[in-house]
């Protein structure tokens, strides 16, 4: 995920922490939606802090083994 989906270099990838490596694709996909001509574009204020993605969500209880 870090070196494909978030396009950073493998030794930036190996040497990040998992809660960061977690934040950091919490945030690719809230810039994805906000950025998206097709999305529904949650870029209205910031009164409403976003969900958690559901796909970070998945792979955080993928690697780490807890349900969250």
């Amino acid at each position: 995920m870090a070196t494909g989906w978030l396009g950073w270099p493998p030794d930036l990838a190996w040497r990040t922490p998992l809660p960061e490596l977690f934040l950091a694709m919490d945030a690719r996909i809230e810039w994805v939606q906000m950025t998206s001509p097709f999305g529904s574009g949650k870029a209205g204020g910031g009164k409403n802090k976003p969900k958690p993605s559901t796909v970070a969500a998945k792979l955080r209880q993928a690697l780490t083994g807890h349900k969250g």
